[in-house]
This record gives C-alpha cells, structure tokens and sequence, in this order.
C-alpha cells in the first residue's frame, strides 16, 4: 500500500483491484500521470474517466449532486454504482471527454478504499486495452498493460464493471 501511495504521489499510474474489474488509475491532481492512463489504454481522449473516492463529503467536493444524485449516493455507495453529475472546477476538462460532467464512485473495497484515503482522489478506468475485456487479476493486468508503474495485488469481486447512470437531469442508465 505504501508503494502504490508514493508512486501516486510522485505521478505513477497503478493498476488496483476493486469489487468489479482491476482499474488503472491517477490522482486527479497529476494531469501528465492521467494522460498516460489514455496512452496505456490507448483510450480516445473524447471517452471521459471516472473518479474514485473515499467519501461522498470528498465526492461533493468534485462534482454537484442534486437531488436525485444524493439519494442513488447514500442508498448505494460504497458500491458498483458510477454517478455521472455536473463537474466543480477541480476536475480537469481532461478526464471528462469534451462534457462538463465527471463520473464518481465510492468503491466498496477494502484496499482501494485505504488508498483512497490516504492519498484522495484517483481518476480510474477498467485496466485494459480500449475495446479488450477488463482484468480480473494482477497478471492479466502486467500482460495487458506492461507500461503501468505498480499494480496492487487483490482479487476483484464480481468482475462486472459498474452500473453507470446519468443524473445531470432526468436518471438515465449510461451501462447496466
């Protein structure tokens, strides 16, 4: 866990198990570390990333929850559940392809969440190649992504990536 901390902390990229599929990730205050998540992946930039955090109180701090985003948060976070909102001014343009919005997570998983903690906010993805099925373990994530700085040992839980809704107006699912 110290590892993965400092590699953030100096601008790495890991990769991390969570109760869905491995992600790659960055701190959302590392912009040259998030481009390289679109190279690693080699992600188109008009496809956004999503931000993983500890707390919805952090999660507040990153995007504007309404109503209806609020309610989805408490009922199911932490959890396989990405809310898309409204963005504050701390998520870079970068990570949102081309929208004014950015999708947020509490993940329910021991050593994510431990690291979410001590380091903040991670701007993550599924780990793998664009188009590719996501990892499930930490050596389908060293075969596929060979350029990621460290990837955290774990197992996933579900290996289904997260339901995904929109909530900047009316609710509508994005990925069941």
């Amino acid at each position: 866990m110290v590892k993965a901390a400092e590699i953030l902390s100096n601008g790495g990229v890991i990769a991390f198990p969570t109760e869905t599929v491995f992600g790659i990730g960055a701190l959302l205050s590392q912009p040259t570390a998030i481009r390289r998540i679109y190279k690693i992946k080699k992600r188109p930039r008009n496809k956004p990333l999503q931000v993983l955090v500890a707390s919805l109180k952090e999660a507040q701090k990153i995007g504007i929850f309404n109503k209806e985003a609020l309610k989805l948060a408490k009922k199911h976070w932490p959890g396989p559940l990405t809310l898309v909102i409204q963005k504050t001014k701390l998520v870079p343009k970068l990570i949102c392809g081309g929208t004014n919005k950015v999708g947020i997570r509490i993940p329910k998983h021991r050593t994510i969440l431990q690291l979410l903690k001590i380091c903040g906010s991670i701007v993550a993805t599924s780990a793998n190649i664009a188009g590719e099925k996501p990892a499930l373990t930490a050596e389908e994530v060293k075969k596929q992504l060979p350029a990621i700085d460290y990837t955290l040992p774990g197992k996933v839980k579900t290996g289904k990536a997260s339901k995904v809704i929109d909530v900047t107006s009316k609710a509508k699912t994005l990925r069941a």
